[in-house]
């Protein structure tokens, strides 16, 4: 699906619920094309505020759990000099996308982009610096286990941040009925924890309104930011 935002926004809209919500934990085929324009707009605000809080220097090297379409990549890339980003999504669809749209980056080397699952990253222990994962715990089979994972991919010292919306938000929206797991701080907190991560801070983020506002107003997250022990 070739579409301008607006119409891929549009289109987005008009799907019912059934079908929409089964798509955010892994988008696929012509609708999750669509689904991830959408993704990427409305969650611009809270994308970039995770990578503040992630607060790269350069040369780091960056994991990204459950990226999406990827339209972020290049102002990712644009924070610090000779960054190396790898992203993975369960989707085959997404990891498409986000290669088709960071073409260059891949072929210089700078973007590494697979299709792969938190609780089996397919990558060497300590390789990475920084880890961040972005409205995507809900989806993850087991909380610690996925979290376990990410610790042994990152060096000691390294850190990680997670964005996810508090249960308060959650509840406005039909998540539940869909299999989604949304944590509340305590639980995300003792998660980290029991995963060998310390120093670990969660404040509260509320994202501006968007232009036209989304159904649900603007919602409230989670930022979770830990050390690997």
């Amino acid at each position: 699906m070739n579409a301008s935002p607006d119409a891929a926004g549009d289109f987005v809209a008009n799907l019912d619920e059934s079908v929409l919500l089964p798509q955010l934990g892994c988008p696929s085929g012509e609708i999750g094309v669509a689904v991830g324009d959408m993704l990427e707009r409305t969650n611009l605000a809270i994308i970039d505020a995770s990578f503040d809080l992630l607060d790269l220097h350069a040369n780091e090297r960056i994991l990204e759990i459950g990226l999406g379409n990827g339209g972020h990549i290049a102002s990712v890339l644009d924070q610090a000099a000779g960054l190396r980003y790898t992203g993975i999504d369960l989707s085959p669809t997404m990891i498409a996308e986000a290669r088709r749209r960071n073409a260059a980056f891949v072929r210089d080397g700078r973007v590494w982009l697979e299709t792969a699952d938190v609780m089996s990253l397919p990558f060497a222990a300590g390789l990475f610096d920084k880890a961040i994962a972005i409205n995507t715990t809900y989806f993850w089979p087991g909380l610690i286990a996925a979290l376990k994972e990410t610790r042994r991919v990152l060096r000691a010292g390294g850190v990680l941040v997670i964005a996810a919306v508090t249960p308060e938000a959650a509840a406005e929206m039909p998540f539940a009925k869909y299999g989604f797991t949304v944590d509340n701080a305590a639980a995300l907190e003792a998660a980290c924890i029991a995963a060998g991560f310390d120093h670990v801070g969660i404040t509260r983020y509320v994202e501006p309104l968007l232009d036209p506002p989304q159904e649900f107003g603007a919602r409230e997250f989670y930022l979770l930011r830990a050390r690997a022990g």
